[in-house]
């Protein structure tokens, strides 16, 4: 389930057309899961979702999902320590069902739901205020002056106050966390306080091309084996693919 509207989310098994899309993609991060979570992600009942409606949190736990169905539910990395005299390689593991836990979203005391659909309001002041989507973003990052844009989509107030600008940061990041955030720990060499940032779409992004990286080559040797055209083998879903260049593969290493 999205984290902030809610929708029960349901991913499909890829084919090789969606893994093509993301190894071959030259799309940034958010543009390139934005593609692949219509491509793969409806609501339960099989509905299509409007994703550019959704906040970026949705966008970001939406790939995290996708990674979950399609790798697993742990994620392993690791970070450097930079320590003085210390360059030890730390091993960071958590799982998906964790991390979205702990940013799970709240909403604070003094925000109020409006009757206009997806606004708040903040007791004591004139305000009323909602949570970006990704189309918000979308047209804030190509406009010369993003934060300005988005503001002006986002919140309706006569006056903005550096009071009234912190308590609006402070309700949305309970409405919505970012899940583009710092994972901490001990370095267990030398002690030292180790952090790094984890941005939930460069990661899955990353992670899904280093998976699908055989794509080329099992396309190859189905096409090889059977005669198949490109389309019919890139429709097939991605385990039965697999399957099929397995059995390719051992009928050569016997022959």
């Amino acid at each position: 389930m999205l984290p902030v509207s809610g929708v029960a989310l349901a991913v499909r098994e890829p084919t090789g057309e969606d893994e093509l899309f993301v190894v071959e993609t030259t799309l940034d991060p958010l543009a390139a899961l934005l593609g692949l979570a219509r491509r793969v992600g409806s609501t339960v009942a099989g509905a299509p979702l409007d994703w550019t409606s959704l906040p970026k949190t949705d966008l970001d736990a939406a790939a995290l999902v996708i990674r979950q169905c399609w790798i697993g539910e742990v994620i392993r990395t690791d970070a450097m320590c930079l320590g003085p005299g210390c360059r030890e390689r730390i091993d960071v593991s958590f799982s998906v069902g964790d991390y979205l836990q702990h940013h799970r979203p709240r909403r604070p005391r003094g925000v109020i739901v409006t009757t206009d659909d997806g606004w708040f309001s903040l007791t004591g002041a004139a305000v009323r205020f909602r949570i970006p989507t990704i189309a918000d973003l979308l047209a804030a990052s190509s406009d010369d002056r993003p934060e300005e844009t988005l503001s002006s989509r986002c919140i309706d107030t006569p006056e903005m106050s550096r009071a009234l600008a912190r308590r609006l940061d402070r309700a949305l990041s309970a409405l919505a966390p970012s899940l583009d955030d710092l994972l901490g720990g001990s370095c267990p060499g030398c002690g030292h306080e180790v952090t790094m940032r984890f941005d939930p779409l460069a990661y899955t992004l990353t992670e899904l091309r280093n998976a699908f990286s055989g794509i080329h080559l099992e396309t190859h040797a189905l096409a090889s084996a059977y005669g198949w055209p490109e389309e019919v083998i890139l429709a097939l879903p991605r385990s039965r693919r697999r399957r099929y260049a397995s059995i390719i593969a051992d009928e050569r290493w016997v022959a």
